[in-house]
């Protein structure tokens, strides 16, 4: 039995010693490509000018190489083969290139690179928190909320929510890009509310401020910060704030803000536990030192159920935008994206543009979905029957609906989710004076 638990013990040492190597070799690594990336930013090197350089060098003549002319140096490495002294040694590639696996391997490191320049390169964490610690550990874990790769959601991508585009830009892309318009006692918004109905476009919103703010966003859930061990909510909450302020200029997200911090989590609820309490006051008090960082951080948060947040979280969410269902313009231009051309000279389509008055840019796409799914079954039948062949699908099929009855078919099946609550959010507009 001691011998088992000398070997046990062996190897759980061996096993953590592993975990923190492997930890030390992508810290270096994430370390490495960091200063690369920023080398080249500050040399103004660009994908073009990458890409440039890795071309196939032009091709030398027959009846160049029979002057006796040295071949043309690729690199600083053939440079440098040239110089060295010549021992006799020939070196047989193992496998035989074909004629175009050069050409092949330029376009692969030309991918490459056009995926390099879409992803995002961290500042690493360095001595923020020691490695091997629960901290940094921590910090690993909320570092993988971080939104790495370009979502590529563009305000046009949008349609509608004119007004709510506009004061979304005037609150986070315009203090980023303007900084030296906001100073002194008019700074910038430091919280943000999106509310409204589901499914009108509030995450959407989040994905393009993302995209246009080309600066470090955390996507974070409740999952993310709320922790079933006693105090390590707490902790999160500030690995949050501070790997924020890390990486600044950055904006953290919270979707379903009401479940993070709710009118349920009052402090003078009997219902409010202990760790409740702290986790909301250590949330607030990080929201509080936005304000007095020196850093740029936005808190842009959003939720279906405004009137369920907590008081003192709302007093910090300065700027209200509401995401209200979509008027008729726009749920047309919503519809237009994926009806056949032909229906919209229809007299009947704008009809029931008309009626689908109340219903959220999600209810539209389930229409549109269920009015696809009836256009495809009749195609279904007749391949499954061998009535036709996959080659002449095309013939049959028009990328889009193409017939209006299906649609009319799909309205009456699909209602409305949030109609019956669209007047609440207008009333607790006029109660809080939000935008």
């Amino acid at each position: 039995m001691a011998d088992y638990l000398s070997s046990y013990s062996s190897s759980k040492i061996a096993h953590v010693a592993r975990e923190k190597e492997e930890k030390r070799s992508q810290e270096r690594r994430r370390s490495l490509m960091y200063l690369i990336a920023e080398f080249l930013r500050e040399q103004g090197i660009k994908k073009e000018k990458i890409n440039r350089n890795l071309r196939k060098p032009a091709d030398v003549r027959p009846t160049e190489l029979a002057k006796g002319e040295p071949l043309p140096k690729v690199n600083n490495v053939q440079a440098a083969a040239d110089n060295e002294p010549n021992l006799g040694i020939t070196v047989t590639p193992v496998f035989q290139s074909s004629g175009n696996s050069e050409h092949v391997n330029v376009s692969a490191v030309n991918e490459e690179v056009a995926h390099f320049a879409k992803e995002r390169i961290l500042k690493p964490i360095g001595n923020l928190y020691q490695l091997g610690t629960e901290w940094r550990d921590m910090a690993d874990t909320i570092s993988r909320d971080i939104v790495m790769t370009d979502l590529n959601v563009h305000w046009d991508d949008i349609e509608g929510l004119k007004e709510c585009k506009s004061l979304l830009k005037e609150a986070t892309v315009y203090p980023m890009k303007y900084p030296e318009l906001f100073g002194g006692k008019l700074a910038p918004w430091q919280g943000i509310l999106l509310y409204g109905p589901p499914g009108t476009g509030k995450t959407m919103l989040a994905k393009a401020v993302a995209t246009e703010c080309k600066i470090t966003f955390f996507n974070i859930s409740s999952t993310s910060i709320v922790s079933k061990w006693r105090g390590d909510s707490e902790k999160l909450v500030r690995i949050l704030f501070d790997l924020a302020e890390h990486h600044a200029p950055a904006v953290i997200f919270i979707d379903e803000a009401d479940w993070v911090v709710g009118s349920h989590a009052d402090v003078t609820s009997s219902n409010c536990t202990d760790p409740a309490r702290r986790f909301r006051a250590e949330l607030l008090a990080r929201m509080d030192g936005l304000v007095s960082s020196k850093n740029r951080i936005l808190l842009l948060a959003a939720t279906n159920s405004p009137w369920e947040l907590d008081a003192a979280l709302l007093r910090r969410l300065e700027k209200r935008i509401l995401v209200d269902l979509p008027d008729v313009r726009s749920r047309f231009e919503f519809l237009r994206s994926y009806v056949h051309v032909d229906l919209l000279q229809d007299k009947d389509f704008f009809e029931l543009v008309q009626k689908t008055e109340g219903y959220s840019c999600a209810d539209l796409k389930l229409i549109c979905k269920e009015a696809w799914m009836m256009q495809l079954r009749p195609i279904w039948q007749m391949l499954e029957e061998n009535k036709i062949v996959r080659g002449e699908i095309g013939k049959i099929h028009h990328g889009a609906i193409s017939k209006l009855n299906y649609l009319q078919i799909a309205f009456d099946r699909i209602k409305p989710t949030s109609k019956h609550i669209a007047d609440m959010y207008k009333q607790w507009k006029e109660k809080f004076g939000a935008s």
